[in-house]
């Protein structure tokens, strides 16, 4: 078995000068049998990836730190959305007469007054007429009572913050500026009667998009007496009174998407004249810093004297 050895590990041996083919038997069998040991030498540092780990874990941890730094971060201004189960805005809007009077047809304005009312009358005959071949149980004497009861429990929506429910009474429009700042406030509204019954007094039936993209636009006006009360996080009240009913004259608009089998009549705006009183201003309410309490100390037991603010002219 030493001549396959010999032959086998000659080249090797003789390429390393370990031994010479003479000498193979003697020398060379005490250094080929020890292994060869091979040591990795690191010539370049390896690549270790960074960390890219977010600072801040959220956003509200980032904006109290921007704001403890003195940063001020502006409101984001998103571009508005296109939605197509409601329109964009009151297409043709109606123009309450001012005062919602009649005028005489005698004078020279209660003429034109006159001309014009017949004039949009006809126009809202024909939106009625297009109307119906999309929703045929749509009736110009049955319709306010059901858009009086729409609006009446978009408006209990409020009391109780249901904002699902709201969102099947009101468009994608009205919903926004129905809930517009009442983050951390409380509403009270309530109906009390109808001073008189509700009717149509304008019908539009507009187009967006395409010319078979239909909605129905429909503005009932609504002379109710109703109360409001809104308190702020505080329970302080903010404005009006919840024992002091007023009288409202409205005029409301409703749309549905004609388009849409499963379309339904929701509040989509609100008709304010120009000749409409203006309503009362809402005080700005703060909180009255008080004293520093231990855990241990109630607020009744320290008899300290708040400083009232003073007037502001």
């Amino acid at each position: 078995m030493a001549a396959p050895t010999r032959q086998r590990f000659y080249p090797l041996a003789r390429a390393l000068g370990w031994c010479s083919r003479q000498n193979l038997e003697v020398s060379c069998p005490a250094r080929v049998t020890q292994s060869i040991t091979v040591i990795p030498v690191r010539t370049k540092k390896r690549y270790v990836p960074r960390n890219n780990e977010p600072k801040f874990r959220s956003e509200k941890e980032f904006r109290d730190y921007a704001r403890k730094a003195g940063i001020i971060i502006p409101k984001e201004r998103l571009e508005r959305p296109i939605y197509v189960t409601c329109s964009a805005g009151i297409f043709d809007a109606y123009i309450p007469p001012e005062g919602d009077a009649r005028l005489t047809s005698l004078s020279k304005a209660g003429l034109k007054q006159k001309t014009e009312n017949l004039k949009q009358g006809v126009i809202s005959q024909l939106a009625i007429r297009k109307l119906r071949e999309y929703d045929a149980d749509f009736r110009v004497k049955t319709f306010p009572e059901k858009a009086q009861q729409i609006f009446v429990e978009a408006h209990q929506c409020l009391n109780t913050s249901d904002h699902d429910r709201l969102h099947a009474l009101a468009t994608e429009r009205c919903f926004p500026e129905m809930v517009w700042d009442l983050r951390l406030k409380t509403v009270r509204w309530s109906f009390v009667e109808s001073l008189e019954p509700p009717r149509v007094v304008h019908v539009r039936c507009p187009n967006m998009v395409n010319e078979g993209n239909l909605y129905g636009q429909v503005t009932v006006r609504m002379h109710t007496r109703q109360t409001l009360a809104i308190y702020d996080r505080f329970g302080r009240l903010m404005y009006g009174q919840e024992d002091v009913p007023k009288d409202v004259l409205e005029y409301v608009v409703f749309e549905r998407h004609l388009t849409n089998p499963y379309g339904t009549w929701r509040m989509h705006g609100k008709i304010v004249p120009a000749w409409a009183p203006s309503k009362e201003p809402i005080p700005k309410t703060m909180m009255i810093p008080g004293p520093k309490l231990e855990p241990w100390e109630e607020y009744e037991e320290k008899n300290v004297d708040i400083q009232k603010p003073q007037p502001v002219q």
